[in-house]
């Protein structure tokens, strides 16, 4: 996760300046939560093995007793291991003061970015919980604590700037930030990671977490290595062999500490997207660690979701996004994640597009050229043509016009995109046949329009399209056969002043023929 603006003669003081406010921070919880913890704190009949169960449902009450716990630890040359021995170290009475003086905070008034990263925690745990707690019983306490608590450190510097965690987010999506490099980002994520390390050494964290950290740090070759034959799933003799011919690499791949990585990477990829590469990658790595299949893994992955989402629910349905909602979709559905969303009241900033999906594009523009035609009706043609551009190509904002030739005139006759109070669907925009507009039209494949291109075209576009396209910058692209106009795309992604990249327009100009050959066809059909 990003942390700080590139400055590569200032990253030492900006980090050592975060180090120093993030140890400061004090990480509220709920008002709620924390009268359950001190109710169950005061039972007499409560266990310690139900007092640390209740206090890993709340992970920050978790990491400030870990914290507290860690110091006196530090000054014995003890490592804390697990929630319980943290909670024997303070004694109850250090407990109740402790979980008393932890401020709180309403959970509307908390930033969504930092309960959405605890919710990614939990979800990390679930994971850890449904495919390696099996595998070694004896160390689950260790396991369950250092999974919860791997990306405590974040959660305080999600607290404190909540936009890095949608600068991730966006990242993930495929989206740079403007005049930022993808080297930037490298030393930004370096130095993040840094920071990261640093912080967990100040807390006295479990060693277990340290040592996941090594990983993806000076053991990067090693993983890099492992997940590799971790790919080839299809032969798991050939992984074997592979695991028996470097025992360095089989001893790296079977340390319990690794569990902890495999469990969070699963609940970050998810948070994105079940199918993405870097999710599979995870899930592959887990079930070269396990033996088992990857089919074998995701299943319990999946399982493992839907028990997270359920024990989040009961704290506050609809709290946060739950990565479990998204498993019943295809495969190829991009789930849209905005966990830093701005308030009601403030206007709209531009919807960032989501990355071209070439699969999902070429599956549908392969539809749209079938022939015979696989459509029934033509509704049905116009929602293949959409999702193209919608799903495949990323685009917010779209709508199909096809040439009425009783009306003489196109007419709107299927949109995507746009508030429910907005009926576009029906909007009339002219007549292209014989006209100064439909010229214009068929001058360009593409035409790429914006607030100042638009200067002076009054004269030339159909006072219909100007109340149906807003100040953002727009893509209108015409269906052309035989030197006539058989309809019209439009594509915009609102908010945005910016022209799209030209892979998406090409790809647009490319959409509008496979509808062009879907509209023939299918009028052969008929």
């Amino acid at each position: 996760m990003s942390t700080v603006q590139p400055n590569p003669n200032g990253n030492k003081d900006i980090i050592g300046s975060l180090r120093e406010k993030l140890n400061a921070t004090v990480l509220p919880i709920t008002p709620a939560q924390r009268e359950r913890l001190l109710h169950q704190l005061g039972s007499e009949m409560l266990s310690l093995s139900e007092l640390t169960q209740a206090l890993m449902s709340v992970p920050v009450a978790a990491l400030h007793i870990c914290r507290a716990a860690g110091e006196a630890a530090r000054n014995r040359d003890i490592d804390i291991l697990t929630l319980e021995q943290a909670c024997s170290l303070l004694g109850t009475q250090r407990l109740g003061t402790l979980l008393g003086n932890i401020p709180v905070v309403a959970a509307q008034d908390m930033p969504r970015a930092y309960l959405q990263l605890l919710s990614i925690s939990e979800h990390a745990v679930s994971q850890a919980q449904g495919l390696f707690s099996h595998r070694i019983a004896r160390l689950w306490h260790e396991m369950a604590l250092a999974t919860l608590l791997f990306l405590s450190p974040l959660w305080a510097l999600t607290y404190v700037k909540p936009h890095i965690f949608a600068q991730w987010d966006a990242l993930n999506r495929g989206v740079l930030p403007e005049h930022v490099s993808k080297r930037q980002i490298a030393e930004t994520t370096a130095s993040g990671f840094v920071l990261v390390q640093q912080l967990a050494q100040d807390w006295w964290l479990p060693p277990w977490i340290l040592q996941g950290y090594r990983s993806l740090n000076s053991s990067r070759r090693t993983m890099v290595k492992a997940l590799h034959i971790a790919r080839n799933a299809a032969n798991p003799q050939e992984q074997q062999a592979h695991l028996d011919a470097d025992r360095e690499l089989y001893r790296w791949l079977t340390q319990p500490a690794n569990s902890l990585l495999m469990a969070t990477g699963i609940a970050l990829g998810s948070h994105h997207n079940w199918y993405a590469v870097h999710t599979l990658r995870w899930q592959q790595l887990s079930a070269l660690y396990l033996g088992c299949s990857v089919h074998d893994t995701q299943r319990t992955s999946h399982e493992s979701a839907v028990l997270s989402a359920h024990q989040q629910s009961l704290q506050g349905p609809g709290r946060v996004w739950l990565p479990a909602l998204s498993l019943p979709w295809p495969a190829d559905y991009r789930t849209t994640v905005e966990p830093a969303a701005k308030p009601a009241s403030l206007p709209a900033a531009a919807t960032p597009p989501a990355p071209i999906r070439p699969e999902r594009w070429r599956h549908l523009c392969m539809t749209l050229n079938s022939a015979p035609s696989p459509f029934s009706t033509l509704p049905e043609l116009l929602s293949c043509g959409l999702a193209a551009m919608h799903d495949g190509l990323g685009l917010p904002q779209c709508w199909i016009a096809l040439f009425n030739g009783k009306a003489q005139q196109l007419v709107v006759g299927a949109a995507l995109g746009f508030a429910a109070g907005r009926n576009i669907v029906g909007t009339r925009l002219g007549n292209p046949r014989g006209s100064a507009w439909g010229t214009w039209l068929m001058s360009e494949t593409c035409h790429h329009l914006d607030s100042e291109r638009l200067t002076g075209m009054d004269q030339v576009l159909p006072g219909a399209l100007k109340t149906i396209i807003s100040d953002s910058a727009f893509e209108l692209i015409p269906i052309v056969h035989n030197k006539q106009v058989l309809g019209l795309l439009f594509a915009c992604n609102p908010g945005s002043h910016r022209l799209m990249d030209q892979q998406r327009q090409k790809a647009l100009s490319k959409t509008a023929s496979c509808i062009c050959t879907a509209l023939i066809n299918f009028k052969q059909r008929s």
